[in-house]
């Protein structure tokens, strides 16, 4: 990726070190990326799943905390 900007680096990224990459899950046989809040709570980032069904439940919406 190329960024053209006058701004600094060090403004560009501040905090990026902080940023996690999101987690691979199968959760009832539903594969998802999530982020992990707790040891056992996560968000839904989004569904990596090929059936049609997962996409249009309310429980698995991006944004939605699943305990495990």
């Amino acid at each position: 990726m190329i960024i053209h900007t006058v701004m600094p680096d060090e403004i560009l990224y501040a905090g990026i070190e902080e940023i996690v990459a999101p987690e691979e899950m199968q959760i009832n046989g539903i594969n998802m990326q999530v982020e992990r809040i707790s040891i056992n709570q996560v968000r839904v980032i989004r569904l990596i799943s090929a059936e049609l069904e997962p996409y249009l439940d309310v429980a698995y919406l991006p944004g939605q905390i699943i305990r495990l």
